[in-house]
């Protein structure tokens, strides 16, 4: 699945539009250490690259990635959220 492109731009090879594809993704860390955004957004990608496969495309153009950051009350503590969601076009190449 890694070999599929995740982009915020188009590509110039010829392709088919299969369809829009969304994912949700977040990371939740400790009081002491800050949520990474980071591993948020390599989760998040990878979701868009697990539903590309499903529909059996080699692509996802013109992403859009956001994010929020929220707290998250534990049992002994807060806790930082960091969520990321995404959204773009599944494309098969010719």
């Amino acid at each position: 699945m890694n070999n599929i492109l995740v982009t915020t731009g188009d590509i110039k090879e010829d392709y088919e539009i299969v369809d829009a594809i969304f994912a949700l993704d977040s990371c939740t860390e400790g009081v002491f250490k800050g949520a990474d955004p980071n591993k948020a957004f390599d989760k998040v990608k990878d979701g868009l690259r697990k539903k590309a496969n499903e529909l059996g495309a080699h692509a996802v153009i013109n992403c859009e990635f956001e994010y929020r950051v929220a707290v998250s009350q534990g049992i002994m503590s807060s806790k930082q959220v960091i969520e990321i969601f995404a959204y773009g076009t599944a494309v098969r190449l010719h």
